[in-house]
């Protein structure tokens, strides 16, 4: 006849309270003991994709992360809840020296909507451009201001092209004197038609500013 030893109750009781006092993970919200992030997040495959390179009408773009698995979780974490450490755990998981272009001479944010600001008081554009600058490229701030909403979401396609058309952002362009005007790298959070970015390289070619590149946290094939 066996007995169970005092030292395996000992050791399923602490197994218990490691559970009830572990921390969630911030990508799926499972248990994740002492970290952030699960060890299904931490080992997700799409960490191992790199650096995607495509074009959106002609302009090249580049993208960190594609938005699927942990780092799309992630990504809306941070962008919808204005959650710091979540935006810093993908930067710091990502080849950002593969993703800022050789030839960049400017980076420029995509502004946010003054509202969706003040509610996250979090603008992903923002920081990803401070991330890639390194202290070497300058960053234009203030050059451009949104005049109107450009969400696209639930938007069809013809409606989405519409809204391509339309004047959501205006220009500043005192704000571009002495930059270079050429080798402008638009940075913005998520890559998915490029027409955001398309009109803005639209509005920036009105007054002689030419885009090199285009620069995303993430795409959307």
């Amino acid at each position: 006849m066996t007995q169970s030893l005092p030292g395996g109750r000992f050791a399923g009781g602490i197994t218990l309270l490691s559970g009830l006092f572990s921390r969630l993970c911030l990508s799926c919200r499972q248990p994740s003991g002492s970290g952030s992030l699960c060890i299904p997040c931490r080992e997700d495959p799409a960490w191992l994709v790199p650096v995607s390179l495509s074009a959106r009408g002609g302009i090249p773009t580049r993208s960190l992360f594609p938005d699927e698995g942990a780092p799309g979780r992630l990504f809306r974490v941070a962008k919808f809840s204005g959650n710091r450490h979540a935006l810093d755990l993908l930067l710091d998981r990502g080849d950002l020296f593969g993703l800022r272009p050789p030839t960049a001479s400017l980076l420029l944010p995509v502004p946010p909507g003054r509202s969706r600001l003040i509610s996250r008081d979090l603008s992903v554009p923002d920081i990803l451009a401070h991330r890639l600058s390194l202290g070497e490229i300058p960053i234009c701030l203030k050059g451009l201001r949104r005049t109107g909403k450009s969400s696209q979401k639930g938007r069809t396609r013809q409606a989405r092209r519409e809204a391509f058309f339309s004047p959501h952002f205006s220009l500043d362009p005192g704000a571009f004197s002495g930059l270079p005007p050429r080798g402008v790298v638009i940075v913005d959070d998520l890559l998915v038609t490029g027409w955001t970015a398309r009109a803005i390289v639209r509005l920036l070619a009105l007054s002689g500013v030419e885009v090199g590149t285009i620069v995303t946290l993430l795409h959307r094939s």
